[in-house]
């Protein structure tokens, strides 16, 4: 397995998402950002927050794969069991967070806290070593329908751009029509 087209490939995705994320916020002024968007109850600001999320996690996610790989697998299958377990609060906090975010970031803040997201990403990217691209960890499926119930360090990586393209689709312009 070449590693080094694995990385350059998720760098290529992870661009090409920043790219389509600011092309999408320069096509918003602030009534926009602020306008309902195609998923009921959530603003299209809510939406960009909760794709900002999608990467920030990320980098919470790959220390968690780093320990939790080294320990035998059963290990992170009931920790993602435990975690599918409280579905119900996390998908109720996951909600209020992004809507709390909508009201926080401007279009223009937004932007600029995906951009260092992303940056550390990147980091975060160059960082992984040749073995470490096959190890992984359980996760919790009832938690986002773009998990695995095992997940790599590969997959663990696109993920945010899976997520990324799943919201994107949500995003209203003036006219009430998707935006990309």
């Amino acid at each position: 397995m070449d590693h080094g087209k694995i990385r350059t490939g998720i760098r290529m995705g992870l661009e090409e998402a920043r790219r389509t994320f600011h092309a999408l916020l320069d096509s918003m002024d602030e009534e926009d950002f602020q306008r309902q968007s195609l998923n009921p109850g959530w603003t299209n600001g809510e939406i960009m927050a909760h794709i900002t999320f999608g990467f920030m996690i990320l980098n919470s996610l790959l220390p968690m794969v780093r320990v939790w790989s080294k320990l035998p697998r059963r290990f992170s299958q009931a920790f993602a069991a435990g975690l599918n377990s409280i579905t119900t609060p996390f998908n109720w906090f996951n909600k209020l967070g992004a809507r709390m975010q909508g009201k926080v970031f401007t279009c223009q803040r937004i932007g600029r806290q995906f951009d260092r997201t992303m940056d550390r990403l990147l980091k975060n990217l160059d960082s992984v070593k040749e073995w470490e691209w096959e190890r992984g960890m359980a996760y919790p499926v009832k938690w986002d329908a773009n998990f695995d119930e095992f997940m790599t360090v590969e997959k663990l990586f696109g993920y945010p751009i899976t997520h990324f393209n799943f919201h994107i689709g949500q995003l209203s312009s003036r006219g009430g029509s998707p935006q990309g």
